[in-house]
């Protein structure tokens, strides 16, 4: 197989190469890579390299491995890329509003994205997390967990690895937040319409759908924003 790599600077640019495919999502957080055999046929390159590539991205936090066990993407591994604290420290103290507006503009794009480019098993993924949503209205933890697997799965299914990237940091910055609201009197049960109306777009491949699916939601958000607002100025009084 020819090399999908130069020759001058392939532990480099085999890194790179490995970063990407957990970025596009062939090989997930939680799953593990090709064996090192595998890798090298796929680069053109030699073990050696592979292994140097492994340790580097394994030193930065991304990739773990174990004898006998193999190599495989670290849970986390998508925090190393944009990291909140590091963006925390950069900026300061970060407006709520500020930081979901801009997840509004990104989930809105996103949505219209993943109505056009979605695969049946981007699909598949995105339905199992809306049926652990409607499966856990008695647990808040576990809602808000599905609640994120939802969205990230709809970035995803996006495929622009950038802004899944930009959305993914934006979840992380306001999870503390989501854990909150979702606590909120009747939150669990107003959110899920708005999440069928956005599977069932993307279901369809219908991005006009979609993209008033992602805005109306959006807007839901806004007003879930107020109530908590009021909710917390009056607890401070």
């Amino acid at each position: 197989m020819p090399s999908r790599v130069s020759s001058s600077t392939l532990v480099d640019d085999v890194t790179d190469e490995i970063r990407q495919m957990i970025l596009t999502g062939e090989v997930e957080p939680g799953e593990f890579l090709p064996t090192r055999k595998e890798l090298a046929e796929q680069f053109g390159v030699g073990l050696s390299t592979i292994q140097e590539a492994i340790q580097a991205l394994s030193a930065v936090g991304m990739l773990e491995s174990r004898p006998g066990k193999g190599t495989w993407v670290r849970e986390d591994a998508l925090d190393v890329l944009i990291h909140p604290e590091a963006v925390r420290t950069r900026l300061g103290e970060l407006d709520l509003r500020k930081i979901y507006e801009a997840r509004g503009a990104i989930e809105v794009a996103l949505t219209k994205m993943a109505a056009q480019r979605a695969t049946g098993e981007d699909i598949d993924r995105i339905r199992e997390a809306m049926e652990r949503m409607e499966c856990s209205m008695d647990d808040d933890g576990a809602f808000v967990e599905a609640d994120l697997d939802f969205h990230l799965g709809v970035a995803r299914a996006g495929k622009n690895e950038l802004l899944e990237q930009f959305y993914h940091l934006s979840q992380r910055l306001i999870r503390e937040a989501i854990q909150e609201m979702v606590g909120l009197s009747g939150v669990k049960h107003e959110s899920i319409p708005y999440q069928r109306a956005i599977l069932a777009a993307i279901d369809q491949g219908d991005p006009g759908r979609a993209e008033e699916a992602a805005v109306e939601h959006m807007a839901y958000v806004d007003e879930l924003l107020d109530r908590w607002d009021n909710l917390r100025s009056n607890k401070k009084r």
